[in-house]
């Protein structure tokens, strides 16, 4: 990602730490393009991808799919790390469609 996203109900931003972004806000089934933009940028050049969702309050399922794609399509060793607060559900949402057995993604408590 270049820069930064922004709109009424969505930040996106670099993550200072690690390669990633971190976002904040509401996540909604139209950020689909922006999010994956940010993501597609970052796995060009980093192993561990880390989106952080520790300032998200919403997240939309199609949003969702979005970050399991991304996964999905990267090769290990790479992977994409999900920081999530417990309000987001991560770990049942991603049960519950059998995404967490996909070897690519993990879910940080955050």
């Amino acid at each position: 990602m270049h820069g930064y996203f922004a709109d009424d109900s969505l930040i996106i931003v670099p993550s200072g730490a690690s390669q990633g972004v971190r976002l904040f806000g509401e996540v909604l089934g139209t950020h689909k393009g922006a999010l994956a933009l940010a993501l597609t940028d970052q796995r060009r050049t980093a192993q561990e991808i880390t989106i952080d969702l520790t300032g998200v309050h919403y997240l939309a399922n199609s949003a969702l799919e979005i970050l399991v794609a991304l996964a999905n399509n990267l090769q290990p060793p790479q992977c994409l790390l999900i920081r999530a607060t417990p309000e987001l559900a991560m770990r049942e949402r991603l049960t519950a469609r059998g995404w967490d057995l996909i070897e690519t993604l993990q879910l940080i408590d955050g």
